[in-house]
């Protein structure tokens, strides 16, 4: 493979400038994202929003004392991290029919036993029914009230409970982690982000008819999709700032994780998928149709392996596939880091989107140069071609 820092450098700068001539094309790297932050909130409904979701609270306690009355107190108590659960007590046949038909989407109930067994000492649960619209909106309705019983722990069984943290650090432990999806969409912002800008910047030398020129020159060719690679990787993280912002302004949340280790994660993740963009740039040699395909491949992974599609709906193997690609570890290392203050899988991860990333800059460069010079179009068309002539 021949180089040159030379060439990769004046292939660079070459698609920057094209970049910053074209703010339509710009534009489009922010609205992508952004598009869907929105989609999200449109989703969720009224959870993250508003003055609260209307829950249902059933009280099968006959006699209830101040455990009873303390634990409906806390639930009440109004909540400064979203999901915020305003709890209307009614009882089980009336919370189970509004349930069903869809007006409530938690039922909160706390057993005939629940007095007695706490001031015995004894083991109790409440029963949580959640509707299950989506994997994620299930989890998120349940840690409001995992967390109002953690607060319930600690201030009427402080010596009886094994509570781990303080009631003060409650935030920064148990966040509900889709109130913070503007740090997650930030992932496939990255993700469409280069692949549209490397594939865009392979497309136009096949538009502008200079791919020939370029390939058949002194020049190496791999040094050009080199440039346009990383050309790519910085446009895709235009939006990121923007992210982060709403993410504070409509959450009022900052992520508390570090930035740098953020910044190493996306990066790989960029140079990976800017590896897939001059690849498909060099198959489908047209721009327009740049923009659906990075457009579905990060709607596609944001929909199916964020959590937002139902299980059954993607599947077993979709799972078992998706924990062996490079999108699913940052994921997990993003969210373990901003959510839960957590690093013990980032070694793992980072190793495995390194992998990738490694491979898309040895073989990328390669699969586009001989896919430069296959006219798949020209192809198709002469196959059907032949169809009708028959």
């Amino acid at each position: 493979m021949n180089l040159s820092l030379r060439v990769f450098k004046a292939s660079f700068l070459k698609e920057m400038r094209v970049w910053k001539r074209n703010p339509q094309k710009i534009g489009l790297v922010l609205l992508l994202p952004i598009l869907f932050l929105t989609a999200f909130t449109l989703l969720m409904g009224g959870v993250y929003y508003g003055s609260g979701l209307e829950v249902a609270l059933v009280v099968e306690e006959e006699d209830p004392g101040v455990y009873t009355d303390g634990l409906i107190d806390i639930l009440r108590e109004y909540d400064p991290i979203p999901p915020r659960l305003v709890p209307i007590e009614m009882d089980a046949e009336t919370a189970q029919q509004l349930f069903d038909n869809g007006e409530m989407l938690l039922i909160i109930t706390i057993p005939s036993n629940f007095e007695d067994a706490i001031a015995a000492n004894e083991s109790v649960s409440i029963h949580i029914q959640v509707a299950n619209t989506h994997e994620d909106l299930t989890k998120n309705l349940r840690m409001p009230v995992i967390r109002k019983l953690d607060i319930f722990y600690q201030r009427f069984l402080q010596e009886e409970a094994a509570v781990t943290f303080e009631v003060e650090n409650l935030r920064s432990h148990t966040p509900p982690r889709l109130a913070y999806m503007a740090w997650t969409i930030s992932l496939y912002g990255v993700m469409v982000g280069a692949i549209y800008a490397a594939g865009s910047a392979m497309t136009q030398e096949f538009e502008q008819d200079t791919m020939t020129e370029l390939t058949m020159s002194n020049h190496s060719p791999y040094s050009i999709f080199y440039g346009k690679m990383m050309s790519g990787v910085v446009v895709s993280y235009i939006s990121i700032p923007i992210l982060f912002l709403l993410g504070l302004v409509l959450f009022s949340a900052w992520p508390s994780g570090d930035f740098l280790t953020f910044l190493l994660l996306t990066l790989l993740l960029s140079v990976f998928c800017a590896g897939v963009g001059v690849i498909l740039g060099a198959v489908v040699r047209n721009s327009v149709f740049m923009v659906p395909l990075a457009a579905l491949a990060g709607i596609f992974y944001w929909i199916a392996s964020g959590g937002i599609a139902p299980l059954e709906l993607v599947g077993v193997s979709f799972g078992t596939v998706n924990e062996y690609l490079p999108i699913s570890n940052v994921y997990r290392s993003v969210i373990r880091m901003f959510v839960e203050g957590s690093y013990g899988m980032l070694l793992i991860d980072l190793g495995v989107i390194g992998f990738f990333a490694v491979f898309a800059l040895i073989f990328s460069p390669l699969v586009a140069s001989r896919a430069a010079q296959v006219d798949l179009g020209q192809i198709l068309e002469n196959v059907k071609r032949r169809r009708r002539g028959n």
